[in-house]
Parts: structure tokens; C-alpha cells; sequence
């Protein structure tokens, strides 16, 4: 199934909806959009939210060149909420990746409510 997102405003929160099953041209075209869509509005945190197919564990730790590529620095805020379980294993391991890497921005949540808390706490 091919990745489908949408990238909104919401109360000064980057929020970005995917689906599908995400590869990783895709998931670099992803991280682009949204980096530029932060720049154009001048925004700095990003809650996602996914349901996505299971990924294989490549895919978690091409997470770290892509956030490079796209621009993601330790200014952002990620937090990711992935709603299908057996996704949310390679999802947190991508989130080992990137922080390990020093890009300590990115955390998952496993409910949308905590990760948007965690959001506007970070940011007080």
C-alpha cells in the first residue's frame, strides 16, 4: 500500500497523519515536507501519528540519514504515536537510531494524548 500523509497546523503543532506501507524514498520525501512545511510556519514540534505496515529493521535505522538529509536538528520536537503493534517495535528502534546518532528530538508515545503532553512540557 503506498504511504499517504497530510501535514497540518494544529494550535502551533506540526501534526502529521501516514498510512500506508512506507519505503524509504517515501519516508525521505516525508521528513522534506514536513521539515519545510516547520520552516515555512516557523514551527519547531511535530506529532505524528501512524498506521503503517510492519517495517523491516533496515527501515528503522534509515531513519538517521533521513532526518539528516531533511534537516531535523535538536531544534525540533518529534513525537510519534504508531497505531498498529506490529509496527511500533521498528518504530522504536528508529527512535533508538536517531538519538543515538545525537539527535536526541525523538520520542514515541503510545497514545496521542501523552506524546502531545510531552510536546508542550519540552516547549514550556
Amino acid at each position: 500500500m503506498p504511504l499517504k500523509y497530510s501535514i497540518k497546523d494544529e494550535n502551533s503543532i506540526v501534526r502529521v497523519s501516514v498510512t500506508g506501507s512506507p519505503d524509504y524514498l517515501e519516508l525521505d520525501r516525508l521528513w522534506h515536507d514536513i521539515i519545510a512545511y516547520c520552516k515555512r510556519h516557523n514551527f519547531f514540534r511535530i506529532l505524528g501519528e501512524s498506521t503503517t505496515e510492519k517495517w523491516q529493521d533496515a527501515d528503522a535505522y534509515d531513519h538517521a540519514p533521513i532526518f539528516e538529509a531533511a534537516g531535523v536538528t535538536n531544534d525540533y520536537r518529534v513525537a510519534w504515536v504508531e497505531q498498529n503493534p506490529t509496527a511500533r517495535e521498528a518504530i522504536k528502534l528508529a527512535e533508538a537510531v536517531v538519538n543515538n546518532r545525537g539527535l536526541e528530538t525523538a520520542r514515541t508515545f503510545d497514545n496521542i494524548a501523552d506524546a502531545r503532553r510531552w510536546l508542550v512540557e519540552e516547549s514550556s
